[in-house]
């Protein structure tokens, strides 16, 4: 446990525009804190910025350690002389703060806190040039979202039960369906502080904690902004959508004044990163085609001076991503006649800026797989399509093959990449590398890095005669984390089993600028494999096996099996929970360390009406997977568990219903009645407006999610009792551990249903209730209650493993 609780992790690494420094983001260990609470910071309030300047070893230069503060979200101004980040230091919130590179001064630019959470593009705090940052400032009286939306709770709630025991004030609060007071209003302003005289101009007002989308244009004269006003209203006679939002376009001068809301985009969107012309004329969006439409997915070209903002091709392409190149703006989408398909093909557009009414082209229809992204270069755009590199000039469609081979056909772009794009997979930080710092797309990149089919980096620098270099890794497991094309330098980050490193790269010389966790390298590191079989539809499914240390061939351990339906696995990259080096709660490492085999699984989630059927589509997948394990020799038929958490909570109580196979059972932060959970309040939210807003019927009923139920309960009862475990509580035999956090947004209240339901019947079951966390242990904020947790899961097996256990 002390070896977990020291355990670092890196965050961001951005290197400064010239290469010569790079800024990364140390997280201190989960045990190395002063205050626990604010989760939704991601361990960044317990994170410090190291900074390597010329060729020495990175240095700590905001000491968070001291004082038991936490700075991360490093941005380098464009010059490179000065650092603005995000910092806990200076009140009780997240406040901007600011690094001399030439003096080492940290100075704090705003009285109140800023919004910071990342999105598509990456930061919401810009510089606008080599002295102005923007960044959207709460007004008086507020919490940012990541720090505040924790700790409101705990600050209101006293105040309104001594209220009640003074018996003067009233404590009521009042949600009203009808009511939309207080939903539009605007509590930020986008502050564009002066770095040198920390003066501070407001851009106007601004409320883009949700939304989260804040764009400078390169110019540093524009500043866009998509605001979120609240959810949605109901209409009479119209089922709500769960999941929207209403949302709004600004556009404001950096230099101050009332922004221009723009009316012509009908609900701009939160996901899709806004796109501005390289001249600041023009900005590039996605909204709605119409009010009326389901989903925001039309772009809409802009002008940033004023005028009719024009949707382009809204009756025929669904909108995914946007770009700008050779001054043409790019659409990445699907036709609109298969919106409803998933895998439907995606190819890129140019429109005609001129006449943004014309019919588009599609730049992309020649390939057989359309490249996922695209980066604007000298003479076009570059991409990799059918393991190639190909230059596109979008105002004429030619396409150049570069003739860029490597060792193997080309992959992918590795640097830089369009953080809108969804993946599937694992962030580099969960493997134990650096978090990737991507530059904004809105310039044109000298250099790009490439990978090819085997893993292998190139740099590649698209001029008249194309040149790919092999850029050596410094380790197997590193990954690229930035990259400096003015001199050429890529910061790589690795996180194997022997601790972390961070190295910089130029004319293929490595040099290392940190290294943590070396007390790992005295860690025994047990086998992992990977292990195949049959899934629901006979389709090959792999899984993931982890092995206690020392195991010999022949040898049976007690078997747990983590299970999370939809979760796929392809190879051991995809279970980072499998890492010594990884200071993530949800880690398996104690499980092996106790003698137990873990078994994650792959649990595709299956096509058509059997999707809406959550209690049983998981189950076939699971128990071919535990048979799989058997076969392989190294499973005990005799002693096997099965353990989930959310979700996998879920598919935990529904399996027991259905088998019992299982000797002991542990469900975390789950619940077992999705009708009594349908309509339930988020409980991070309680003392505040947001409490009501959306997320547990989303959860259930949205196709987006793993429930995917489909349909609220008073359409399709019948649907619920047949997906509700407690109603199937009957059926149970399994010794069942609950462990649930009190402010949980999937509520504690399920644990308890299904706890008394156990219980009345005289089962074996217990409830472990942590007060004051929420969804454990993703979010788990108290080192305590995660040594707690692990104790309680691995007492639960020794009590009800058979004989044999160790």
């Amino acid at each position: 446990m002390q070896d977990f609780m020291t355990t670092k992790k890196l965050g961001q690494a951005v290197p400064s525009p010239d290469g010569k420094a790079v800024a990364v983001v140390v997280k201190r260990g989960p045990g190395e804190s002063t205050r626990y609470g604010a989760s939704f910071v991601d361990g960044n309030e317990r994170a410090d910025i190291w900074v390597a300047d010329g060729d020495g070893p990175a240095r700590d230069v905001t000491h968070g350690v001291k004082d038991g503060t936490g700075h991360y979200n490093p941005v380098w101004s464009p010059d490179g002389r000065m650092l603005a980040f995000a910092s806990t230091r200076g009140g009780d919130d997240v406040f901007l703060h600011v690094w001399n590179r030439e003096t080492g001064e940290i100075r704090k630019l705003t009285p109140r806190g800023v919004q910071t959470m990342t999105n598509a593009s990456g930061y919401l705090i810009q510089w606008l040039d080599a002295r102005r940052v923007a960044a959207p400032m709460v007004n008086a009286g507020r919490w940012t979202l990541e720090y505040g939306q924790w700790l409101e709770a705990q600050r209101v709630a006293p105040k309104e039960w001594a209220k009640v025991e003074r018996g003067k004030e009233d404590t009521a609060f009042v949600f009203d369906s009808s009511a939309t007071d207080g939903q539009d209003a605007l509590d930020e302003q986008v502050a564009v502080i002066d770095a040198v005289t920390g003066t501070i101009t407001s851009a106007g007002p601004a409320r883009t904690y949700t939304a989260g989308n804040l764009v400078a244009d390169p110019t540093g004269r524009h500043i866009a902004r998509v605001d979120d006003l609240g959810p949605t209203p109901a209409r009479p006679g119209r089922l709500k959508r769960i999941m929207e939002r209403r949302t709004q376009l600004a556009i404001a001068s950096a230099a101050g004044g009332q922004p221009r809301v723009v009316t012509d985009v009908p609900s701009p969107s939160v996901t899709v990163q806004p796109r501005w012309a390289a001249d600041g004329s023009n900005l590039l969006i996605v909204g709605k085609a119409t009010p009326e439409t389901p989903d925001p997915f039309t772009a809409y070209l802009v002008p940033s001076a004023g005028g009719k903002a024009v949707p382009l091709a809204a009756d025929r392409l669904l909108a995914t991503g946007l770009l700008w190149g050779a001054g043409t703006p790019l659409v990445r989408g699907a036709k609109v006649k298969d919106a409803a398909d998933p895998a439907a093909r995606q190819d890129w557009w140019a429109f005609d800026p001129a006449d943004p009414a014309a019919k588009p082209r599609d730049l992309t229809s020649r390939f057989k797989v359309p490249p996922l992204e695209l980066v604007p270069v000298a003479g076009g755009v570059l991409g990799v399509a059918d393991g190639r590199a190909w230059l596109i000039d979008p105002r004429t469609g030619q396409a150049r093959d570069l003739n860029a081979t490597g060792a193997a056909p080309l992959a992918e772009l590795a640097w830089p990449l369009d953080d809108g794009v969804r993946r599937n997979g694992v962030r580099p930080t969960d493997r134990g590398g650096a978090e990737p710092a991507n530059p904004r797309l809105d310039r044109d990149f000298p250099v790009v890095l490439a990978r090819d089919t085997k893993g292998g980096l190139y740099e590649l620098a698209p001029g008249g005669s194309p040149v790919l270099t092999p850029l050596p890794t410094p380790h197997p497991e590193a990954g690229v984390a930035g990259y400096a094309p003015a001199s050429r330098t890529a910061v790589f980050g690795a996180g194997g089993d022997q601790g972390t490193a961070l190295w910089t790269t130029r004319a293929g010389r490595h040099t290392q600028r940190l290294s943590l966790n070396a007390h790992l390298a005295q860690v025994a590191v047990p086998e992992r494999r990977l292990v195949t079989y049959k899934g629901a539809g006979g389709e090959k499914l792999t899984g993931a096996l982890l092995l206690p240390p020392g195991h010999r061939d022949g040898q049976r351990h007690p078997l747990v099996v983590n299970v999370y339906g939809t979760r796929m696995i392809s190879t051991l990259k995809d279970v980072p929970e499998f890492m010594v080096n990884n200071p993530s709660y949800l880690t398996l490492q104690f499980m092996t360390a106790s003698g137990y085999a873990v078994l994650v699984p792959s649990i595709p989630r299956p096509v058509g009406k059997a999707a809406a059927e959550p209690m049983t589509w998981p189950t076939k997948p699971i128990m071919n997977a535990v048979d799989a394990a058997i076969d392989e020799g190294v499973a005990d038929p005799g002693r096997l568990a099965v353990m989930g958490h959310s979700f996998g909570s879920y598919n935990v109580h529904a399996l027991v219903t259905q088998t019992d196979r299982f000797d002991a059972a542990i469900a975390i932060s789950g619940f077992s009645d999705v009708i009594s959970t349908y309509g339930v309040f988020d409980a991070r939210f309680r003392y505040t407006q947001r409490a009501q807003e959306w997320f547990a019927p989303a959860y259930i009923e949205d196709p987006a999610f793993e429930f995917g139920l489909g349909k609220p309960p008073w359409e399709d009862p019948q649907r619920y009792v047949r997906n509700s475990p407690l109603l199937h509580a009957g059926k149970i035999k399994t010794p069942v551990l609950m462990l649930h956090g009190e402010r949980d947004y999937l509520t504690h209240t399920g644990s308890e249903e299904m706890y008394t339901a156990l219980a009345r019947q005289a089962k074996k079951v217990r409830l472990v209730s942590y007060w004051g966390e929420a969804h454990m242990p993703y979010s788990i904020v108290s080192p305590a209650n995660f040594r707690s947790m692990i104790e309680q899961e691995l007492d639960w097996l020794r009590l009800n493993l058979r004989a044999g256990t160790p």
